[in-house]
């Protein structure tokens, strides 16, 4: 296994209450949660407890199966901090070899008065190919909380 990682942040305006809870709350997370403006994400299960699992899913429009990831959290430290396993589950085209590789989730949420900077690391990537696909889905997913929060709601 090798540890490539990534990090990226993005000041969202909310307070950080509001933005870890965009992070935790199915209702929320189907609201924001996507590589593109154009995904819609329709599963989001969250049991947020240390050792509880997630799912969650985003739809590419036209497609007939959402990407869905999965795992369970390590670290949870509201409003401060989350801490979870990532891994996508199989989609029906896939190589019925392919095992899809677990990697570490951290999101951090710093109070900047008022506003939150979110800074999500992502590690334990076997290769960069699959760091920079990341890359790009996390701030279609930044992007997309920062959205969210936009209108002040």
């Amino acid at each position: 296994m090798g540890n490539v990682g990534l990090k990226v942040s993005k000041t969202i305006n909310a307070p950080r209450e509001r933005v870890f809870a965009a992070w935790t709350q199915p209702e929320m997370l189907r609201q924001w949660w996507g590589a593109h403006e154009s995904f819609s994400a329709p599963v989001a299960e969250v049991d947020l407890k240390v050792g509880g699992k997630y799912r969650i899913g985003m739809l590419e429009p036209g497609k007939d199966a959402p990407y869905v990831c999965h795992g369970v959290y390590q670290e949870v430290n509201p409003p401060e901090k989350l801490v979870f396993t990532w891994a996508w589950e199989k989609t029906p085209g896939d190589d019925p070899s392919f095992t899809p590789a677990e990697t570490l989730v951290t999101v951090e949420f710093v109070d900047k008065g008022g506003v939150t900077e979110v800074v999500l690391t992502h590690e334990q990537f076997t290769d960069e190919h699959m760091r920079d696909e990341h890359q790009g889905g996390w701030l279609g997913c930044l992007d997309g909380l920062e959205r969210l929060f936009a209108s002040g709601s």
